[in-house]
């Protein structure tokens, strides 16, 4: 698949969205652009001036056709007001998509249902790892992000404190 097939998907996936009588807007850039650094997300839709421009990661072009469609309607769905999290207005505007066109959009997909294979684990990459105080979990990170500068001002999902352990020094 090459841009130009891509950009034709995003013009005929945002008229389909249209003829829902969704309002997807039209200050979006009429060309994806294609990533190479994700390994995990499949698509991203960002604010760039007065432009919504939609991104789709390069792994996702080993999919089928329809896989990368129902990844540029899921991030076509993020322009719309009210869209750019994964909220309730979002979601009635994917199950209108997905009833009327056969769509599976959800918020998360994974990559079996993609058709792809499941991301090796590769440990040996993993420099930093952010834990929980409280419940334990971890973070694995290859990098050191901003995050871990400022880890006192970040609290895990479960409420508890975060601190990193550099596993380079392990070594």
């Amino acid at each position: 698949m090459n841009n130009n097939d891509l950009n034709i998907i995003l013009k005929e996936v945002t008229e389909e969205a249209r003829e829902l009588g969704i309002p997807v807007p039209f200050n979006i850039y009429p060309q994806i652009s294609i990533n190479g650094r994700p390994r995990k997300r499949y698509g991203c839709c960002r604010r760039d001036g007065g432009q919504f421009v939609i991104e789709i990661s390069q792994f996702v072009l080993q999919c089928e056709a329809d896989k990368v469609r129902q990844v540029v309607a899921h991030e076509v769905l993020h322009t719309c007001s009210g869209c750019y999290d994964h909220g309730a207005v979002w979601k009635k505007y994917a199950d209108m998509m997905n009833e009327a066109y056969g769509y599976n959009i959800r918020r998360t997909t994974s990559r079996e249902e993609m058709g792809l294979e499941p991301e090796a684990k590769n440990e040996q990459n993993i420099k930093y790892v952010i834990k929980c105080r409280n419940c334990g979990r971890e973070y694995p990170r290859r990098k050191f992000t901003c995050v871990m500068k400022k880890i006192k001002a970040y609290r895990c999902s479960c409420g508890g404190e975060l601190y990193v352990i550099d596993k380079s020094k392990n070594k």
